[in-house]
């Protein structure tokens, strides 16, 4: 459950925010922006961060990276994990299809250009395998439409600054459990510095590569939601700002931005995420704690069955590392019969070279080669 107090108010900051719950819908009108009107941009700087004390504080200083930012994912051979943005390989948005026809690459919905929500919270119900739970990201891609004059057609350019959190607790039940900020819910965050952006009539989108301050770890623990016998893994807050101030924690929101938004059944179902999102609109002031600002994201778009839309994000994964073993299958440095007999119980297994013992050969099966390799060294340091 998402405790209710999220964020706790410091002195001279803007953001605070505590949690109230419902269950409401919209009144604005979901709008599509077209594959022509996207623009990718890479951060100036990046700052690892966490929640300390009551505040966001620095893990690392600012990292310069001019304009030069390493692209995410990192590296090719990385685990894409969770997807609710719709990507490819490469963290580029991919087409889907909705509307009784395929949408372009780049196709997204949002709420129109002067619709403001600075500060949003969605969950993780499951990432793509168990085995990542509690593993650190690599590398994400996310989207947001920027506004700063809130007019439309869209206008004015500010100082963008995004932080992103991940969280080990999630309430989608829309339940008001905590009366206090009782425990930290808050794992790791970055904090991404994109300089001055232009408003634009479409939206931007960011792959980023996280090696410069180690990666964020993602939720490892499923716990209840608020309803019993339902579990989520965790969550993630997004907070769209024009200032951060490392010294004092003070984060001072955004005039104009919102979260682009795609269905993760479109985005081929890598991790599952409910209907429920936080939102920071009604009215937008930095908090979560009007008794409408927890939405249920099932929409109806055009003629098609109901989606379950979000505000686009994905996580990848490093690859673990594997050094063939020569068929030391249990680190004990001897090749006996307890190798081959992992090799066999294992046989046929395909995955990333490092996540099964058994490959002994690191080329992401376990086949007659493994076998071969602990047959020809048995014996071997025993």
């Amino acid at each position: 459950m998402m405790n209710r107090w999220l964020m706790a108010c410091t002195a001279g900051a803007v953001l605070c925010a505590s949690f109230a719950f419902a269950d409401s819908r919209k009144s604005a009108e979901l709008q599509l922006v077209d594959s022509g009107q996207i623009q990718r941009v890479m951060p100036k700087r990046m700052m690892k961060v966490r929640w300390e004390n009551g505040r966001i504080v620095p893990v690392t200083p600012w990292i310069e990276l001019g304009d030069f930012a390493p692209a995410g994912p990192c590296d090719p051979n990385e685990t894409l994990v969770f997807d609710h943005f719709g990507t490819d390989d490469a963290g580029n948005p991919i087409g889907g299809s909705n509307c009784s026809s395929t949408f372009a690459p780049g196709t997204r919905w949002y709420f129109g250009p002067t619709y403001h929500n600075p500060y949003w919270a969605n969950d993780i119900e499951t990432l793509v395998d168990p085995q990542y739970n509690g593993a650190t990201a690599s590398s994400l891609t996310h989207a947001w439409f920027w506004n700063p004059g809130l007019t439309n057609p869209p206008s004015g350019s500010q100082q963008c600054i995004i932080l992103i959190l991940t969280v080990e607790a999630f309430d989608a039940e829309c339940q008001d459990v905590h009366d206090v900020f009782d425990g930290n819910p808050f794992i790791d965050g970055v904090v991404l510095d994109y300089g001055v952006l232009n408003a634009g009539a479409g939206y931007y989108y960011s792959p980023v590569c996280l090696s410069a301050i180690g990666g964020i770890a993602l939720p490892a623990t499923p716990a209840d939601d608020g309803d019993p016998g339902t579990e989520l893994l965790g969550g993630w807050v997004v907070i769209y700002a024009q200032a951060y101030d490392p010294n004092t924690g003070a984060v001072t929101l955004a005039s104009g931005a919102q979260p682009m938004l795609w269905s993760m059944q479109d985005a081929g179902n890598i991790g599952s995420s409910t209907p429920i999102q936080f939102d920071d609109d009604n009215p937008t002031d930095g908090n979560h704690t009007a008794f409408d600002e927890c939405y249920d994201y099932t929409y109806s778009v055009c003629d098609v069955p109901p989606r379950v839309l979000g505000g686009m994000m994905a996580f990848w994964v490093s690859a673990p590392s594997c050094t063939p073993t020569g068929g030391d299958t249990t680190g004990e440095g001897c090749v006996d019969d307890s190798d081959i007999l992992n090799i066999l119980f294992a046989f046929g297994w395909t995955g990333n070279p490092g996540e099964n013992a058994s490959d002994v050969n690191c080329d992401g099966a376990v086949d007659d080669a493994d076998l071969l390799q602990a047959l020809f060294n048995f014996g071997t340091g025993c």
